[in-house]
């Protein structure tokens, strides 16, 4: 009888939906080859959902395509700032140089992704520094030193990592952005540090260590582009396979002959490391003080979305999801003998005016689009995630976007919570966990993308939970 019911579900769905409460189970007269008249199919969507929104404290943020730079500020979650860390490459140079090479130039070159938040008429301002490597004594007295860069024992970096930067200013660097030019960018570095560089070059001094990928690393660790944390008007992708350091030179040549310019290249350290160290201030808010650190009696890293006028938050690179609990999700099981769960369904509709749509009239509006899907993971009541929500196969489930054909119809996210409450009913005992709800994989560590949860979309229907289940009746009379 079970396996009949699991092939006419989808048929159900569609002809039959309508709403019922947890005592009333109502009968399909669809005749004996289809349903037994004693048994009934059930809507229940009346199962309360409790919201929240939950800070993380870090999300991995290193090895991505992305090198993020700026701050994007707005009243839901407040403020995020992006400063890319990055280590470079060695150049190879000629084993005989010229005695009569002069110095021209140090510059960054690189390349926009095309991907910006806020507004490009906006300047973006930011120092160029230089990693320290880390220094100290051995018992011996000895003096050691090695790279500055080192990761997390799971070998990744995460946005809240930081490593000690070098006083010395390597350059300011200000310009108005245009992330969707196609051609190389450059940015120019300091000259002193470029003539030293060079000069090291040119007299040999510093030749072996500059030829030398582990040497070089401790004579260049690494560079970080740093954003004031008051920038907070624009943010922009930079490609990170495209940046290089370019000390660009020429021969002495007689006046009446064309300069020809060419350049020693430090390219990007592809098999380096590099990551995004992104802060995030919830001050002024509607989150409030979610990511300020305090007593730890007072602190905490939820708002419940009654402090939110109902609304939760989504934000990638500070690290805040939508938080959903169930607490119906492990009774239901006892509901009823031979209950078997069909579907379980969770729509949640973004609220208008926390994103954008694309606008090519104007185009230094924010560029805030709704991702198309957005991850799920299970939590526990502390907000540790347990694993990425995944099908009874092991495949992982995503909430997926919807764009309604109706005219003007606000877009929705439909979350399948069948293995959730599957497992929740298959528990001996209360697990007390909760879905949690944010961006995407590697894209939470190289976007500032937010937007918000609201209780309702603009026809006043009400975000709720849709379980489908059968009862057969024999057995609950």
């Amino acid at each position: 009888m079970e396996r009949s019911f699991r092939a006419i579900a989808g048929f159900l769905f569609t002809a039959f939906l309508f709403s019922c409460n947890l005592t009333n189970v109502q009968d399909f007269q669809m005749g004996a080859n289809f349903v037994n008249s004693t048994s009934g199919v059930v809507l229940i969507d009346t199962m309360q959902m409790v919201s929240s929104t939950v800070h993380l404290d870090s999300i991995v943020s290193s090895k991505l395509s992305r090198l993020l730079i700026g701050g994007y500020q707005n009243s839901l979650t407040g403020t995020v700032t992006s400063s890319p860390y990055f280590q470079i490459s060695n150049s190879s140079f000629p084993t005989v140089l010229q005695t009569d090479l002069v110095y021209d130039s140090l510059v960054i070159k690189y390349n926009y992704d095309g991907y910006y938040i806020g507004d490009t008429t906006k300047l973006i301002s930011f120092n160029v520094k230089r990693l320290d490597p880390i220094t100290g004594t051995n018992s011996n007295g000895s003096t050691f030193n090695r790279a500055a860069f080192k990761l997390g024992l799971d070998g990744y970096l995460y946005n809240v990592d930081t490593f000690k930067l070098a006083d010395q200013n390597l350059g300011l660097v200000q310009f108005y952005p245009s992330p969707t030019y196609k051609r190389d960018c450059y940015f120019r570095l300091s000259d002193d540090y470029g003539q030293t560089l060079f000069n090291n070059i040119i007299n040999r001094t510093w030749i072996d260590t500059l030829s030398n990928l582990s040497y070089f690393k401790l004579f260049l660790p690494g560079l970080a582009f740093i954003s004031p944390v008051n920038q907070n008007q624009i943010a922009v992708g930079i490609s990170q396979k495209s940046i290089a350091m370019r000390l660009y030179y020429h021969a002495q040549v007689n006046p009446t002959e064309p300069k020809v310019p060419t350049y020693f290249n430090f390219a990007v350290n592809t098999n380096g490391v590099w990551y995004n160290h992104i802060s995030y201030n919830s001050t002024g808010s509607l989150l409030g003080s979610i990511s300020q650190p305090s007593n730890p009696l007072l602190s905490s890293s939820e708002v419940p979305s009654s402090n939110t006028f109902n609304q939760t938050m989504v934000q990638a690179g500070s690290g805040v999801y939508t938080k959903i609990r169930i607490p119906g999700s492990e009774a239901l099981k006892g509901y009823a003998k031979n209950l078997i769960l069909i579907s379980a369904q969770i729509r949640l509709t973004p609220l208008l005016g926390s994103y954008t749509t694309t606008n090519t009239r104007f185009p230094t509006l924010s560029n805030n689009p709704l991702p198309d899907t957005l991850a799920v993971f299970v939590v526990d009541r502390r907000n540790v995630i347990a694993k990425q929500y995944a099908s009874s196969v092991g495949s992982n489930i995503y909430a997926h976007k919807i764009i309604p054909i109706a005219f003007n119809q606000q877009p929705y996210y439909i979350l399948d919570a069948t293995s959730f409450f599957a497992s929740e009913m298959a528990s001996s005992t209360f697990t007390g966990y909760s879905l949690m709800i944010g961006t995407v994989g590697a894209k939470a560590g190289m976007m500032l993308n937010p937007f918000a949860f609201a209780p309702f979309d603009s026809s006043g229907n009400l975000f709720k939970l849709s379980v489908y289940c059968y009862i057969d009746k024999v057995y609950n009379n």
